[in-house]
């Protein structure tokens, strides 16, 4: 009863060094203007999006593109969810005539 012995030279690569995605817990979440901008304000402060991102739990992403809306982000009321209105009307000198 001879057992097929393994190398000892052959090794499993560890798991531990393996990267893998990063998974939030948290589901779909509004942020209200006022609430993007304590997170921009917290960017300016720490000078880092990995900070940041792990003070508020939320994505990298989502980071960078409010800091690059920044000035937009400025200009709109603070209680403001959204940035656009919605689509705009296919014919709005029609749909003026209509109201009048």
């Amino acid at each position: 009863m001879l057992k097929e012995q393994k190398p000892s030279n052959l090794k499993m690569p560890s798991r531990k060094n393996i990267r893998r995605a990063c998974v939030t817990n948290k589901s779909h979440c509004s942020w209200s203007i006022k609430e993007k901008l304590m997170v921009l304000c917290y960017l300016e402060c720490t000078d880092s999006v990995r900070a940041t991102v792990k003070c508020f739990e939320i994505e990298p992403k989502q980071v960078r593109d409010w800091r690059d809306k920044k000035q937009e982000l400025l200009n709109i009321a603070l209680y403001v969810l959204t940035l656009n209105r919605g689509q705009q009307a296919q014919y709005p000198l029609l749909e003026e005539k209509l109201v009048d």
